[in-house]
């Protein structure tokens, strides 16, 4: 099952990526473009993983496979505090 999942993440994410540079002019793609994409996957997948774990941190980065002081920092990168997530869980429970 976990073969399949993979297989189907990247072919979704090579889709993505060959589909942006079809539609992008060479000369005004970022430099930095490695950086964004893997924030732009990131993001989401702690996010996701904080959802699922209701926000324990320690679930979470052993979910991803990462050390919690690890997740912090890059919860920080992204801009993902503390108070941003617990806003997140008030709203759904409304």
């Amino acid at each position: 099952m976990e073969d399949k999942i993979k297989t189907s993440f990247s072919l979704e994410v090579d889709k993505y990526i060959r589909t942006f540079f079809k539609t992008q002019d060479l000369k005004f793609i970022a430099s930095d473009l490695y950086k964004k994409i893997i924030q732009e996957v990131e993001r989401p997948l702690i996010q996701v993983a904080l959802e699922v774990t209701k926000e324990n941190r320690v679930k979470a980065a052993s979910i991803l496979g990462i050390n919690r002081n690890t997740l912090l920092k890059k919860m920080r990168l992204l801009g993902l505090d503390e108070n941003e997530t617990k806003v997140k869980r008030r709203r759904k429970r409304k």
